[in-house]
């Protein structure tokens, strides 16, 4: 085990995209020279949230609960990949909405030294629209924040 570095706990947003698991690589290479433990972060966001109350009415529970245990399940798998790799990991699951919010708070709250994320590469009129998560995080958070940007063609 490695003498214990600068950063001792990372976390790392994960949202379930091929892009947000870029981050991982850099993630386990920082944890594994520092002796820091790192929390993949999942933040659920069911799909039409605005519409739970429809969804339920339609009978379409299990098939959000589906979703649901399909994410825990992937988070489960990067974990014990990780844990493969002689790092401390471990996963949190909140389920809400206001994402980059939710993300900014726990990183407050549970006292990390640094983030590593991905970002999705949006520009222009695309990130106007959706905003950028990660950019949201390095504006709201007062500890580094680390950008794997998405494989160019």
């Amino acid at each position: 085990m490695v003498e214990a570095g600068r950063y001792k706990k990372i976390i790392v947003p994960i949202d379930g995209s091929g892009w947000s698991e870029r981050a991982i690589p850099h993630a386990v290479d920082i944890a594994q020279n520092n002796g820091a433990e790192l929390i993949l972060l999942h933040v659920f966001k069911p799909p039409a949230s605005d519409y739970v109350g429809e969804i339920a009415l339609a009978g379409q529970e299990d098939s959000l609960m589906a979703i649901r245990e399909e994410m825990k399940q992937k988070l489960m798998a990067l974990r014990g990949q990780i844990r493969s790799e002689k790092v401390n990991v471990r996963v949190q699951f909140i389920e809400g909405t206001g994402v980059a919010s939710i993300i900014c708070d726990y990183i407050n709250d549970e006292g990390a030294d640094l983030v590593v994320m991905s970002s999705h590469g949006r520009t222009g009129v695309t990130r106007w629209l959706f905003g950028s998560v990660a950019h949201k995080v390095m504006q709201e958070v007062s500890v580094p924040v680390m950008i794997v940007r998405p494989d160019k063609d």
